[in-house]
C-alpha cells in the first residue's frame, strides 16, 4: 500500500478506453510532457511557498488541479455504476465533495513536501489514444524514486491527465473501492456524501498556516 505522504500531489489512475471516442490522439509528444512538467513545476512552486497562508495555497493548487485534470470525468468513473443511481443533485453534490476532497487531502500534505523533484523520463503513445508520459520523483536522501505514469488526452479543453499510476499502483480503483465500501457501510448514496463531508473536515483539521 503506498503512502500518501510519498505521494503528495499524485493521486489517480483511471482506464478509460470507453471514453476513447471523446479524445483524440496528438503525437506531438513534447508538447504532452511540456504540459506534465509544468503541472509539476506549478504545484512544487505551491509547496515550497510555505510562509504563504494556507487558504492562498490551497487556492492556486486547486486552479492547477482544475487546469490539468478531467476532474469531473475522474470522480464520475470512480463511481462506476453508482453513478447511474444517483440523481441530479446528489450528483452535483458528489462533483463538488470530490473535488474538494482532493484538495483537502492534498493541502493537508502540504507541509510533508522536502525538496522532491519531477523528472520526465520518456513519453509513448496507447491503444486508446492517449500519451502516457513516464517520469520519476526523486526524493533526496530517502530512497528510491517513485514512479509515475500520468496518462493525456487532448479533449475539447486541451490536454487533460486522466490517469495516474504510482509504482504500479491504481490509484482511482483504491479510491474506487473505497468509495464503495463506503456506500455499502453508510447505506448508500447519501452515506457517501456524509463520508466525503467528514474526511474534508478531517483533512482540513490537519492543515497548518
Amino acid at each position: 500500500m503506498i503512502n500518501k505522504r510519498l505521494v503528495p500531489l499524485f493521486f489517480f489512475v483511471i482506464t478509460f478506453s470507453s471514453l476513447q471516442t471523446a479524445f483524440s490522439a496528438d503525437q506531438d509528444h513534447e508538447k504532452y510532457e511540456a504540459f506534465i512538467a509544468d503541472l509539476g513545476n506549478k504545484v512544487i512552486q505551491i509547496l515550497v511557498n510555505k510562509n504563504e497562508k494556507m487558504a492562498k495555497r490551497k487556492g492556486d493548487f486547486r486552479l492547477e488541479i482544475q487546469k490539468h485534470f478531467a476532474l469531473q470525468s475522474i470522480g464520475r468513473f470512480i463511481l462506476a455504476r453508482y453513478w447511474r443511481r444517483m440523481n441530479e443533485k446528489q450528483q452535483e453534490q458528489y462533483l463538488q465533495l470530490f473535488e474538494d476532497a482532493v484538495i483537502e487531502n492534498y493541502a493537508a500534505q502540504f507541509d510533508d513536501y522536502d525538496n522532491e523533484k519531477l523528472i520526465i523520463k520518456s513519453s509513448r503513445e496507447t491503444t486508446d489514444g492517449g500519451i502516457v508520459i513516464k517520469s520519476d520523483i526523486r526524493r533526496p536522501g530517502k530512497g528510491e524514486p517513485l514512479h509515475i505514469d500520468w496518462k493525456v488526452f487532448n479533449t475539447k479543453r486541451g490536454l487533460k491527465v486522466l490517469d495516474v499510476i504510482v509504482n504500479n499502483v491504481s490509484m482511482s480503483i483504491t479510491l474506487r473501492n473505497e468509495y464503495s465500501s463506503a456506500i455499502q457501510n453508510r447505506g448508500g448514496i447519501e452515506g457517501l456524501l456524509d463520508y466525503l463531508r467528514e474526511k474534508i473536515k478531517n483533512d482540513q483539521i490537519n492543515q497548518t498556516g
